[in-house]
């Protein structure tokens, strides 16, 4: 046993410690660097560049420099590079069709194997070398040499899984030799290798634990399907088991159940797609369900918005628990922001008084504004009190639930419930943030046709409340007209109404005096078009007896005219002619007269 002790601890640390070189990734050789883009170029980058390009690069194999921040790790230890500590960085490229990046390093773990960098060669391999200080470049070199971070860590390491592999356990709450060996199971069509024997005893060993389970953490190619189908096999269960996995995989676990197992010994089916609605109904007939992580999530989030609520000041939907906290800090009259919420959202008035002041808007450009209580950021609400502020409307309220309790009051106080109506209508922004079986709701609530898309839904709302809003205040402008002259001629009982209550006896008596102005337009048309039709009327009928007058005029010429021919060949003439001739001007006289 202590040999095999001693045997573990010298691989473990061969691997901890010597053999450190092995788990580093390898650099890129030889690499120019870029200062001013902080990049990496190999050999096959250094082909596509231009002569002009190649000018700015240096060849080096690391880089030296103070971390400006602390999110940086060390990429062989694993720890944080703290801010304002040396550290070095070297080239990586992890496939050779993509860019090379940085990887860094504490100055401690430095690899000689892997870098081969001299002392004298730290002038030339090292960039940023020439800008530290002697006492900067000594302590460098030291730290380079010593390698005393990642050792000591590595033989901490180094003793604790040594001594793991001598007790024959894995973890400290698990003794392979105590675990009961598990048979192959029948159903399962490949032979099983010895680990992956000893892997499904182990799982069957967590599955009975309170743990209910465990991590299976074989590297790639070892067998991990295998061992969690025959896990599957081994240890039925009177439901079906769900096995999540990427969509990419979804196939290929289908393939690999068909191939490691006998036919009929598991039942699969694939729950996603736009079947999946049918198909839930049949889980209980198949032993293994197979899904997709975005179809979890996916069924997860519209489980959960069922028990949403809403906030009855923002009208926001949100969890049980989520909503407690959203009205105890954020919304509502009794909302109060904690000291640090406070100092953070000061943070942000700062922020924007600055910015107002640079674009010159707003009372944050003005330099009088120095106190915070002065502060107003250029909101919606702040905005609309702006403009009843101009319209001499002091709104004392703050907030957007505020402002619109204290709106409502006024105008019910004003004694305008269409005006009151038309507040409480719906906008563009309260439907965009309900779900699209709310505005399928709402627009069969209202009549409407509920289907289509969110978009469609959401412009016939806003359609059917515009409409309706100029509904109301139609009417509400017609119902004022006649209490006009009451609300005119009484100002002092209009004063007692409010503010609200004077701005609405305006509004009435300026719809008032467009309404009058409109119908005295209108009479003045009709007046106007009255007269021409009278004259048009009389020059019609003035022509009409002229041209009647020449009528009878030229048939009493025509008669005479036919008369005295008639005469004249009386004399000439037989008597039957005669006769004849004053029948036909007889005749053609009637003709005329007709």
């Amino acid at each position: 046993m202590a040999a095999m002790g001693s045997t573990a601890e010298a691989d473990v640390g061969d691997l901890f410690g010597r053999g450190a070189a092995q788990v580093l990734p390898t650099p890129v050789s030889p690499a120019w660097y870029d200062p001013t883009s902080r990049s990496w170029y190999g050999e096959n980058d250094m082909a596509k560049c231009t002569k002009k390009e190649k000018q700015g690069l240096i060849p080096c194999t690391m880089t030296v420099s103070y971390a400006p921040t602390g999110r940086a790790k060390c990429r062989r230890c694993g720890d944080g590079i703290e801010k304002n500590e040396l550290r070095l960085g070297y080239p990586f490229r992890w496939r050779p069709q993509e860019d090379s990046y940085t990887l860094y390093l504490h100055p401690e773990c430095y690899v000689p194997e892997v870098f081969g960098i001299k002392e004298k060669e730290l002038r030339k391999q090292v960039f940023g070398y020439e800008a530290l200080n002697n006492t900067e470049r000594s302590q460098l070199w030291k730290k380079m040499r010593q390698g005393t971070r990642h050792d000591a860590k590595a033989t901490n390491e180094s003793k604790q899984v040594a001594d793991d592999f001598a007790k024959g356990g894995v973890g400290p709450a698990c003794n392979m030799k105590s675990i009961q060996k598990v048979a192959v199971p029948k159903e399962l069509a490949v032979p099983m290798l010895p680990f992956q024997q000893e892997g499904l005893a182990w799982m069957c060993h967590q599955e009975s634990t309170e743990a209910k389970g465990g991590i299976l953490a074989d590297e790639m190619g070892m067998g991990k399907t295998i061992q969690a189908i025959s896990l599957l096999l081994a240890r039925r269960q009177r439901g079906p088991c769900l096995i999540v996995v990427p969509m990419a995989a979804v196939l290929q676990w289908v393939s690999e159940i068909k191939r490691f197992t006998k036919p009929d010994a598991l039942r699969v089916m694939v729950y996603h797609g736009a079947q999946k609605a049918k198909s839930s109904s049949q889980f209980k007939k198949f032993d293994v369900v197979l899904t997709t992580y975005q179809t979890l999530e996916s069924d997860y989030r519209r489980e959960m918005n069922k028990s949403r609520v809403k906030c009855e000041w923002c009208s926001r939907m949100f969890q049980p628990d989520k909503l407690a906290i959203h009205q105890r800090y954020f919304c509502g009259p009794n909302a109060m922001r904690t000291l640090k919420q406070q100092r953070t959202e000061k943070k942000h008035q700062d922020a924007a008084k600055k910015a107002m002041a640079s674009m010159g808007i707003g009372q944050g450009g003005s330099s009088s504004s120095s106190s915070s209580s002065s502060y107003a950021p250029p909101t919606i609400t702040n905005i609309y009190k702006d403009f009843m502020r101009q319209a001499g409307v002091d709104v004392k309220a703050n907030g957007y639930w505020g402002v619109r309790q204290e709106i409502k009051s006024r105008m019910n106080n004003g004694s305008s419930q269409a005006a009151a109506e038309a507040a409480e209508g719906l906008t563009r922004e309260k439907l965009g943030l309900m779900e699209s079986s709310e505005l399928r709701q709402l627009c069969k609530d209202r009549n409407l046709e509920s289907t289509g898309r969110k978009a469609d839904l959401i412009d016939r709302l806003m359609e059917f409340t515009v409409k309706k809003t100029a509904k109301l205040v139609k009417s509400s402008s017609t119902s004022s007209l006649k209490s006009n002259a009451s609300s005119v001629k009484t100002p002092a009982r209009v004063a007692k109404g409010g503010l609200g209550a004077q701005l609405t006896a305006r509004a009435k008596a300026a719809v008032a005096k467009g309404q009058a102005k409109a119908k005295a337009k209108a009479k003045a048309k009709a007046d106007s078009k009255g007269k021409k039709g009278a004259q048009a009327a009389s020059s019609s009928s003035t022509a009409s007896s002229s041209t009647g007058a020449r009528t009878v005029a030229a048939l009493k010429a025509a008669k005479a005219k036919a008369k005295a021919t008639a005469t004249s060949k009386g004399k000439t003439g037989k008597a039957a002619s005669s006769s004849s001739e004053g029948r036909g001007t007889k005749r053609k006289a009637q003709e005329m007269e007709e």
